[in-house]
């Protein structure tokens, strides 16, 4: 497993990319910190798309995934201190790493979808003469 440790600079950019490359993909939520152990927020729901913004003082960032208004959440995490990216070298999937400054930690992981799998048969059609 490599880990690349996103620059604060490109938080932005990185979180903009993986967005548009990692549309619906499934995910799985999960933070840990020392008050509440280890808890899954979410596990197989869509991506919709991971955002970072400004606020006054406050930087935060915005996950977002659901499939439909009855299936989604938006989790947003005030201040995040690391950021950083866990892949394997030749897959595509990977764990976004998301470090507080309390020592909460929430991990994304993307996962890529099934590929479809199509059969053809050749069929030929027959007419009685």
């Amino acid at each position: 497993m490599m880990t690349h440790d996103i620059p604060r600079e490109e938080w932005k950019n990185f979180f903009d990319d993986l967005s548009k490359k990692r549309l619906e993909w499934q995910t799985k939520i999960e933070i840990t910190n020392d008050r509440i152990g280890s808890q899954i927020l979410d596990d197989g729901l869509p991506l919709v798309g991971m955002t970072i913004e400004k606020y006054k003082d406050d930087t935060i960032l915005e996950i977002i995934v659901g499939q439909d208004d009855d299936h989604h959440q938006t989790h947003n995490i005030k201040n995040p201190t690391k950021i950083a990216y866990m892949s394997e070298e030749d897959s595509p999937s990977g764990v976004v790493e998301i470090e507080e400054m309390d020592g909460t930690q929430t991990l994304v992981h993307i996962i890529q979808p099934m590929p479809l799998v199509v059969r053809y048969v050749k069929s030929q059609e027959i007419t009685a003469s």
